[in-house]
């Protein structure tokens, strides 16, 4: 059975297919738009489920059914609409968490910024449930009162509307005051949270007595988060007025640190009540809260639970993979199978954009006019590079479903180098100075150097960096002594881990600095042209895209070539 997923709101627009209980094709918007978040994209138009489709050679006449989540704008499955099914939000993130995870059964919590209008009464802000087999029951909701979206609370029209009790809106209200705002339209606007979370180790606790006084933690694992009308927002939306400079930023962080700290009591009262009821020990995250890899990491340190699997599309792209799944298991009536000899494979990577053949590829770097030239060691020839302190472009297989670089679409560095995040911020990545870059580990020595005790294979949990060894690694460890870690292995990262083997045996280092294969504000490349458009301006070293390398010049080209053993032929110099 072929069932294929929409994903979104009102931005984040994405599909999914699914095919016997796996994933076999997933893509965003913002990847084929080129609009960061596909915010403003006439969803009508939308190429996400047309890619799917094609890329697996599917025709819609195959698909057996068609699922959304019923904050998804309706212009976004228009041409589908006679046979799609509608299912809550929550529900579509819930799924997207539960069943590609590896366990059989499993406590389940969803948070973002706000769901479903439920019975008029408030839009879902929480939820927490339990999944087993193909069913996924309810546990607690938290509803978010006092709702609006561009001041329409007052005509009973709910789109995606922020509102009290709400961890996400806090989160996103603190971001808006600290200035990082990726767009805004009127009332409208949406932040970079990421940002916040970089930002708060920089901050103290000036603030967290005030948040403290909105948030009232409740015995049966609830809360309540007083935003609105008098609340905390008021104390927000002013806390950094007449301020600038040094002192601005000073107060920023404090801010930042606030909102953080919040939120992680927040989730771990939540968690460890959600614990004490279910008894279970492993937990599956989603929504867009759970991209916050450090309460992650809290999670995983400070509550009962053992394992945990995050959703790495965990925004609203995210729900494409649970409305996918819910059509195959719920409305499919097909089982889900965890066993020892089940088909059916947990997700282990996030690979599922459609790969580029070798004729495609090299019409794109023939159409691009650099040098470049075909190598039988790609992996071999970049871990070199980077013992040398080359700034790489890596570009191999299907790219990457989520807002995490996983080694496909990532620009690559040397993690020993003290400098090497203020070089590549400077030279590449155009980023506020205090952001972090992530390391990728192999996974069977991650524990040498973090403080991790499971695989992190998507980049979601952030781990103290163990004292040793932080000055070994020192452009990959946070102001707090933590990194944000993608354990790497064989059988699930192919040439990524193939890479990270030959850094290591060059260097004695098994980690690889890795961020995404974008400038600021932009989405990650998607196909070899884009890499190419990106890499030709840019101040990026060398490229290394499928079995080619690309230089800014022949003598360059030469340089890397000589790396080699034997040198490398079959080089193209441009015309």
């Amino acid at each position: 059975m072929l069932s294929l997923g929409l994903g979104g709101s009102n931005h984040d627009f994405s599909a999914c297919l699914v095919e016997g209980g796996d994933i076999v094709s997933a893509i965003e918007e913002e990847r084929l738009s080129r609009r960061k978040y596909a915010v403003g994209v006439n969803s009508l138009f939308n190429q996400s489920w047309r890619y799917c489709l094609e890329s697996y050679e599917a025709r819609l006449e195959d698909v057996e059914a068609v699922v959304a989540d019923d904050t998804l704008l309706a212009p976004a499955y228009f041409p589908l609409r006679s046979r799609t099914t509608l299912i809550r939000h929550h529900l579509a993130h819930a799924s997207s968490a539960y069943y590609p995870s590896p366990f059989a059964r499993a406590a389940i919590i969803v948070v973002d910024g706000a769901g479903s209008l439920i019975d008029d009464r408030g839009v879902e802000v929480l939820t927490t449930a339990v999944g087993e087999g193909t069913r996924i029951t309810e546990v607690s909701k938290v509803l978010g009162v006092n709702w609006s979206t561009d001041g329409l609370s007052a005509l009973r029209v709910y789109q995606a509307g922020d509102s009290d009790h709400s961890l996400g809106f806090m989160y996103k209200a603190v971001s808006k005051a600290i200035g990082f705002v990726l767009y805004e339209d009127q009332d409208w606007y949406l932040t970079e949270d990421g940002k916040t979370m970089g930002l708060a180790p920089y901050g103290g606790d000036r603030y967290c007595g005030e948040f403290r006084k909105y948030l009232n933690l409740l015995p049966d694992g609830r809360y309540e988060l007083h935003l609105k009308a008098g609340g905390l927002l008021d104390f927000i939306a002013s806390a950094l007025d007449g301020l600038s400079g040094e002192e601005r930023f000073r107060r920023g962080a404090d801010l930042a640190f606030a909102a953080q700290n919040l939120l992680e009591e927040t989730l771990l009262h939540v968690t460890r009540h959600l614990h004490a009821v279910t008894g279970l020990q492993d937990l599956c995250l989603a929504g867009g809260v759970a991209l916050n890899c450090v309460a992650n990491g809290r999670l995983l340190r400070e509550t009962p639970f053992t394992n945990i699997y995050v959703q790495p599309a965990a925004g609203d792209g995210g729900c494409a993979v649970g409305a996918a799944y819910y059509g195959y298991h719920v409305l499919g009536g097909h089982p889900r199978d965890r066993g020892p000899s089940s088909t059916q494979r947990p997700s282990r990577h996030a690979y599922y954009g459609r790969p580029y053949a070798d004729a495609a590829v090299v019409s794109a770097l023939d159409a691009a006019g650099l040098p470049y030239a075909k190598v039988t060691a790609p992996a071999k020839l970049a871990a070199t590079l980077l013992s040398r302190s080359s700034l790489i472009g890596w570009f191999t297989g299907g790219s990457e479903f989520g807002p995490r670089a996983l080694g496909h679409r990532s620009i690559l560095a040397d993690p020993r180098r003290a400098d090497m995040k203020d070089i590549l911020n400077e030279r590449v990545k155009h980023r506020e100075g205090f952001r972090p870059f992530a390391p990728a580990v192999l996974a069977e020595q991650a524990a040498e150097y973090f403080d991790l005790a499971i695989e992190s294979p998507y980049m979601l949990l952030v781990a103290p960096v163990r004292q040793e060894k932080q000055a070994v690694i020192p452009s990959v460890v946070h102001v707090d002594g933590t990194a944000r870690v993608q354990t790497v292995t064989r059988a699930d990262n192919g040439r990524y881990r193939e890479l990270i083997e030959w850094f290591h045996r060059i260097t004695d280092v098994p980690v690889v600095l890795n961020t995404s294969f974008n400038d600021r504000g932009e989405p990650i490349v998607e196909t070899p042209e884009q890499a190419l458009a990106f890499f030709g301006p840019s101040r990026l070293d060398h490229l290394i895209i499928e079995d080619y390398v690309v230089a800014h010049s022949e003598p360059e080209l030469a340089a890397a070539l000589a790396l080699l053993d034997p040198p490398a032929a079959d080089g193209r110099a441009a015309r």
